[in-house]
Parts: C-alpha cells; sequence; structure tokens
C-alpha cells in the first residue's frame, strides 16, 4: 500500500495541486486583465461622447458661418445691383449735363448755377 500512495496516488496529488494553483493563478491574471480592458473601454467610451459632442458643436458652428456667409453674399448681390441702378442714373445724367448747351442770354457761370439748381431740385423729388 506505501507503494501505491507514494508512486501513484501522491503524483496524482500533487499534479492536481499543481494545475489547480496554476487554474487559480491563470484566472487571477485573466480577471487583472479583464479589469484593465474594462477602464479601458469607459475611457474610450467618455472620449467618444466627448468627441460626438464635439462634432455636434462644430457641425453647429459651420452651418451657422455658413448661413451667415450665404446672407451676405445676398446682401451684397443686393448692394450691387442698388449700386448699378445708381450708377446707371448717374452716368445718363452726366451725359445728360455734358450735352446740355447754354441758352442765350447765359454766360458759363449762370448756365453752371441754373444745372445745379435743377440737380438737386430733380434729385429732392
Amino acid at each position: 500500500m506505501p507503494f501505491f500512495v507514494t508512486y501513484i496516488i501522491l503524483p496524482i496529488v500533487i499534479l492536481l495541486a499543481g494545475f489547480g494553483g496554476g487554474w487559480t493563478v491563470h484566472g487571477w491574471k485573466t480577471d487583472a486583465q479583464i479589469t484593465k480592458m474594462e477602464e479601458r473601454v469607459r475611457i474610450a467610451d467618455a472620449a467618444n461622447a466627448k468627441c460626438a459632442t464635439d462634432i455636434g458643436t462644430v457641425q453647429a458652428g459651420v452651418k451657422e458661418v455658413t448661413g451667415a456667409l450665404v446672407a451676405k453674399e445676398k446682401a451684397a448681390a443686393a448692394a450691387m445691383k442698388d449700386a448699378q441702378y445708381w450708377a446707371a442714373q448717374h452716368s445718363r445724367l452726366a451725359e445728360e449735363v455734358n450735352t446740355y448747351q447754354a441758352r442765350p442770354g447765359e454766360t458759363q457761370c449762370q448756365t453752371i448755377e441754373r444745372e445745379q439748381k435743377e440737380y438737386v431740385q430733380n434729385r429732392s423729388s
């Protein structure tokens, strides 16, 4: 019987104890790795949430800037159209003034004075 216990059962018990101890240590390492990975996932989730918030903020800012740009372009186009109208009016008036002739009995100064009065009257009305 001592032979049986010494050479068969004792090595089996030692083998099982070693295997159990190794399995336990492996379980501890695995648990530690899982804990580290869960912490990394929490950090990554927080970073992703902040990133999503930042992306939303940037998109809203870009939309606002784009809207302001479109509004400015429309205002500039309207101002150019208005400026073209008034430039054409002033050009037409300048051409008309250049074709005026002095009336009989008027000096050049009197003609200029009369033209200025007519211009102011036309501009006021």
